[in-house]
């Protein structure tokens, strides 16, 4: 784990990168192992306790569908509360919005507690950070400017 207030992991083709001092994005960038979901949520989860509740981007503009067995890792999630505070989704395709939302919703409907945060989709990542901004406590505050995610 870096000590640096932001940083950038990858997870195979997959990126993660926390931007102090509560904000995460992860690129997706192809389909997904069960491993790489396994070690991105598990990532997300040990952000979320050493910072608090996590503003979280999620770009999908290269993703591909990963599969059943992908999905049940993200549905299962670290088995607590998500530490999530706010979700945006950007880039994604109209077939990829449509499955994202389908599992977004079950596990609303299947273990709300754990998925008690707003999502959106947006085309691009201003309009996702800027989504985001609006979900940011008023006590909160952004560090150094951020460099896009190259999508």
């Amino acid at each position: 784990m870096s000590t640096s207030s932001s940083f950038e992991e990858r997870f195979g083709s997959h990126r993660l990168r926390f931007e102090a001092p509560d904000e995460v994005c992860t690129v997706l960038d192809g389909p997904l192992t069960v491993e790489e979901a396994e070690g991105i949520i598990g990532r997300i989860y040990e952000l979320g306790r050493k910072h608090g509740p996590l503003l979280s981007r999620l770009d999908v503009s290269r993703y591909q569908t990963s599969g059943d067995r992908v999905r049940q890792v993200f549905l299962r999630g670290g088995g607590d509360l998500i530490p999530v505070r706010a979700g945006a989704i950007f880039g994604a395709s109209f077939p990829i919005r449509i499955a994202m939302s389908m599992v977004l919703t079950a596990g609303a409907h299947i273990l709300p507690s754990r998925f008690s945060f707003p999502v959106t989709f947006t085309p691009t990542e201003a309009e996702a950070r800027a989504w985001l901004a609006s979900h940011r406590p008023a006590n909160s505050v952004r560090g150094s400017a951020l460099l896009p995610t190259g999508t």
